[in-house]
């Protein structure tokens, strides 16, 4: 399985707090899978709307309202109950602004319940989901886990990718080689220099 996101890979304590407790009540009610589903659609459209991902980042913006918008967002996209509470509850306590790394921390313990190892790739260029599969059964085969993939476009590596799995970095990126190649450059030069300073 695999998606696009720039979910990091740390997470933080509250977050993952909510995230238990949403997986515990989504379990409760019988609407896991519901719940998975309705967060990774609240997913894609944050990253879609940069409006939308501003609003629940500001602290401008008081609890009712906050609360208001959630309500009419669940209400839309036809959320299961528990995701809708979930939502006014974030924004009832003013932790609004957790909500994209209390979706990443939810996918990474719904990851360990399966079984599954989170990775986490940047790349230079938007990857077919050909790619994605193969990558994806690469890191298999390294982990001995499933392997599901979160995607983030970084333009800045001009070429490669960056793939993070646990505390592993694998950098395959041509920013990363250029800068090895500049640092090797740049320790030769200081050699040459030293060598003429001797002689």
């Amino acid at each position: 399985m695999t998606n696009s996101s720039s979910v990091s890979g740390a997470g933080n304590v509250v977050a993952t707090r909510y995230a238990t407790s949403l997986i515990g009540a989504a379990l409760q009610a019988g609407a896991l899978e519901a719940v998975q589903s309705d967060l990774i659609s609240l997913e894609k459209t944050l990253q879609q709307s940069q409006e939308l991902a501003a609003f629940v980042d500001s602290p401008v913006f008081g609890a009712d309202r906050q609360m208001a918008a959630m309500k009419d967002i669940a209400q839309k996209a036809k959320f299961h109950q528990i995701t809708a509470n979930f939502l006014c509850v974030l924004a009832d306590n003013r932790r609004l602004n957790e909500l994209q790394d209390t979706i990443g921390a939810f996918h990474r313990e719904m990851s360990k319940r399966m079984g599954q190892v989170d990775a986490f790739v940047k790349s230079a260029h938007q990857l077919s989901p050909a790619q994605e599969k193969q990558l994806a059964e690469m890191l298999a085969q390294k982990t001995g886990k499933a392997v599901r993939l979160f995607v983030e476009i970084d333009q800045s590596l001009l070429g490669g990718l960056v793939v993070t799995v646990g505390s592993q970095m694998i950098d395959d990126s041509l920013k990363s080689k250029l800068s090895r190649l500049k640092q090797a450059m740049i320790s030769n030069s200081n050699q040459n220099a030293s060598l003429k300073e001797v002689g």
